[in-house]
């Protein structure tokens, strides 16, 4: 009986630990330079956690749907102005490697500032047409709006800010650009 009640807590607590945790909308989430609050819009769980990088994801309103938030830091050359920034990122961005599955639809890369930092900010909406849904594969809509932004307490490190959505065409995202600036008035660059 013993062995019994031993195998059947194992499996339970087997089986807690791969669900992702929820996070608590009070709870800051901290990278190396960086802190922020998740994001205060429904219940969100961790993806990825480490030093260098966080991302959350939520389900979107329809199955299949989802949004994610992701914060990162990355290396970043010496830019000696504004515009070469706005330069290197713009070229950054468009080196992705093109593997036929996303098609771009819309892409606007801007100067701007976000809390301090110079920022280049983006929007994109690309259709994915392959993506995986439960039941095999469909035409989504995949919709992102970010920032890379040079650290302002060192300016040879990048930081991405970007909360995506993926949704089905005729669902639309029409609180994105409203989600994601609450998500975006957030941020704080931190110390290292």
């Amino acid at each position: 009986m013993f062995k019994i009640i031993v195998l059947l807590s194992s499996l339970f607590i087997a089986s807690c630990a791969t669900v992702a945790p929820i996070v608590n909308s009070n709870s800051p989430i901290n990278i190396y330079g960086v802190t922020t609050l998740p994001p205060q819009n429904g219940d969100w769980v961790v993806i990825t956690a480490s030093g260098y990088q966080s991302s959350l994801g939520s389900k979107g309103v329809n199955k299949n749907e989802s949004q994610v938030v992701n914060v990162s830091i990355f290396q970043l050359p010496s830019l000696d102005s504004d515009k070469k920034f706005l330069e290197y990122i713009v070229s950054s961005r468009a080196s992705a490697p093109n593997t036929g599955r996303f098609e771009n639809k819309e892409n606007t890369e801007n100067l701007s500032s976000l809390n301090g930092a110079v920022c280049v900010k983006y929007h994109s909406i690309s259709q994915d047409t392959n993506a995986k849904i439960q039941g095999g594969k469909a035409s989504m809509l995949f919709e992102s709006i970010g920032y890379n932004c040079q650290h302002p307490k060192k300016n040879t490190v990048g930081v991405n800010i970007e909360y995506s959505s993926r949704y089905f065409v005729d669902t639309g995202y029409s609180t994105l650009q409203n989600d994601s600036d609450a998500f975006f008035n957030n941020i704080q660059f931190t110390e290292f």
